[in-house]
């Protein structure tokens, strides 16, 4: 078993963070996230799952409000306006590429050497909620910067999560 808050979500919190503050001029506001173990979460309308394989199997799900997806494709876009079926495209690229970019260059193998798979980015449009089942855990963040919020959840089996963790039970 491993520190799955200090050796998977906070390299992926601060990949975030520096990805939006130093690629995407987007000021982090909120300077400690916490971790919330909940029974089930609601999701953003913007989410993106990426799954993990190999020895650390888990679903991350990375949400995006409206307002910060918007800023983000602004900045993908340089400033260029798109409406329409074209606009919607490229909000589901960004959200996407966003999401694959961090994981993929945050996400390490605590547990042996070998080889982390991560499926490519699933955008989910509307989905409501998910729900834990009794052998699984949600792990939750939110971080928060001026221009909206980014959900960052993670989603595995119980038994490899650190009874370490300090989480505020919801």
């Amino acid at each position: 078993m491993y520190d799955t808050y200090s050796q998977l979500l906070v390299p992926i919190i601060d990949r975030l963070e520096s990805f939006l503050e130093d690629d995407m001029n987007i000021d982090v506001v909120n300077d400690e996230s916490k971790i919330i173990n909940s029974e089930h979460i609601t999701l953003k309308e913007n989410t993106v799952l990426i799954g993990t394989g190999g020895s650390v199997q888990l679903i991350i799900a990375m949400g995006f409000d409206d307002t910060v997806l918007e800023k983000l494709v602004d900045e993908f876009c340089y400033g260029e306006i798109y409406e329409g079926e074209e606009l919607i495209e490229i909000q589901e690229s960004v959200a996407c590429e966003v999401s694959n970019t961090v994981i993929g260059n945050a996400i390490k193998n605590p547990i042996d050497d070998s080889v982390i798979n991560i499926t490519p980015p699933i955008l989910i449009h509307e989905a409501k909620s998910l729900a834990k089942y009794k052998n699984s855990m949600i792990l939750e963040t939110e971080i928060k910067t001026v221009d909206g919020d980014i959900q960052l959840t993670v989603i595995g089996p119980k038994d490899v999560f650190s009874n370490k963790l300090n989480l505020k039970e919801l």
